[in-house]
């Protein structure tokens, strides 16, 4: 069983990477992403792990095996680690399952203005997959149960000083 999970819920771009890849890197926390099990997935069948074809892959997935099937699989990769972030909860199914796994998930929403995303982003998509996020997967619903709230508006450093603040705080 994990013992502490960090989850982390936002839209694309808002940060959530960054702030896995702080908290690995700073408290030995193993990161690892609900996406990348989508993308193992495709290159599996011999699929190209675009941004479309994970989209439509999840989607597939989550229709024939429920909402939390993707955190089902990512569950098998980390099952035995102490320590994880999980990067970009999309359903509250996903967090729940996860919350039956772990003794402690404290899940995080990451957010940052859509200017700032779109600046950090390669793709001009941003608009079409916040929709989908949010009202196809339930990304609302994940970000209202995020225990912590974490506006990435500034610098990086002001995002570190934020990160740490919550690593005191949650122990």
């Amino acid at each position: 069983m994990i013992m502490k999970i960090i989850g982390l819920a936002g839209l694309a771009r808002s940060g959530k990477d960054t702030v896995a890849d702080y908290i690995e890197s700073k408290y030995d926390y193993k990161k690892f992403v609900l996406s990348d099990v989508l993308k193992d997935e495709l290159k599996n069948v011999g699929k190209e792990p675009t941004k479309e074809n994970m989209a439509e892959l999840g989607n597939t997935l989550r229709k024939k095996s429920g909402k939390d099937i993707v955190a089902k699989m990512l569950y098998e990769h980390c099952k035995n680690q102490k320590k994880i972030t999980v990067v970009g909860f999309r359903s509250p199914e996903e967090v729940e399952f996860f919350r039956k796994k772990a003794k402690t998930v404290t899940l995080i929403g990451v957010r940052a203005p859509e200017n700032s995303r779109i600046k950090r982003s390669s793709e001009e998509d941003i608009p079409g997959r916040d929709k989908n996020d949010i009202s196809k997967k339930g990304l609302e619903q994940v970000f209202s149960m995020a225990e912590i709230k974490i506006d990435n508006n500034s610098t990086l450093e002001s995002l570190y000083e934020k990160i740490e603040k919550i690593m005191k705080d949650i122990g």
